[in-house]
């Protein structure tokens, strides 16, 4: 088991009344799996794929449950050993990438930035390394991106940059938060062809986060539903597609747009 998720439970005290967010969420997760996770707005789908990534702060909200990965519990380790997951072992791509990348440091920095924090190596090779996964994520002429800056790419393209810096360490888990939602419908399928493509040949797990049910029919191979924070339905893409149980699901399905024949 690469991932098991235990009766999660997120609350967060920063307002006069405690506000819970996540009911005892479960999932497991196993190598090379791609499971999507889906719901509206303030469904909870976020804040679970934060609790995971260990990115959610500890200070002003209340988590409980487990989150087991390499046999450790990511909601109870000291923040140091939590350090040592965070990037490599777990990697995040978020929707936006022009609030995620430093605006005045080079591609190349960027993607070489987890190698300079887990593993030990050259200069050289890091820059290799980093070369290696611009090739990897399809971008043309990856020495040119390697010099360039945020604000001269395309969104498309630092979408790409971002998914390189995500998978640079070779993460067992890599969780997308809608990345694709900023996107022109072309370049999300590509996005998702990519993210195929690095699933299949690394056997990374990936977790996607979608409010857009037709890019996850695509992607994944399971789908956990969410609403209110809850899990209200779990079970293969094919099952959840052809057969789902819940009015909740039938509407998220019913309000994918359909192309017309004319």
């Amino acid at each position: 088991m690469l991932l098991e998720v235990r009766d999660l439970n997120i609350e967060f005290h920063d307002h006069l009344v405690p506000e819970t967010v996540v009911y005892d969420f479960d999932m497991q997760m196993q190598e090379g799996d791609i499971i999507g996770l889906v719901g509206e707005s303030g469904s909870g789908k976020t804040m679970t794929a934060l609790a995971i990534a260990g990115l959610l702060r500890r200070h002003d909200m209340k988590k409980t449950g487990q989150i087991i990965f390499d046999n450790k519990d990511l909601l109870t380790c000291p923040r140091s050993v939590l350090r040592t997951y965070q990037g490599d072992e777990i990697s995040m791509i978020f929707q936006e990438p022009m609030t995620s990348l430093n605006p005045v440091m080079k591609i190349g920095k960027q993607v070489e930035e987890s190698l300079l924090l887990h593993h030990k190596m050259s200069k050289e090779e890091r820059k290799k390394r980093a070369l290696e996964v611009l090739k990897e994520v399809e971008l043309a002429d990856p020495e040119k991106v390697y010099e360039q800056y945020p604000h001269e790419l395309s969104g498309g393209m630092r979408q790409r940059v971002m998914i390189a810096a995500a998978i640079v360490g070779n993460p067992k888990l890599l969780i997308a938060d809608e990345p694709t939602t900023a996107l022109d419908v072309t370049i999300q399928a590509q996005i998702v062809e990519l993210l195929k493509k690095i699933n299949r040949e690394r056997k990374m797990a990936v977790l996607f986060i979608s409010h857009d049910l037709s890019l996850v029919r695509t992607l994944c191979n399971r789908v956990i539903v969410m609403k209110g924070g809850y899990i209200v339905e779990d079970a293969s893409t094919e099952e959840i597609f052809l057969n789902p149980k819940e009015e909740y699901t039938k509407n998220l399905i019913a309000a994918i747009p359909k192309c017309e024949k004319k």
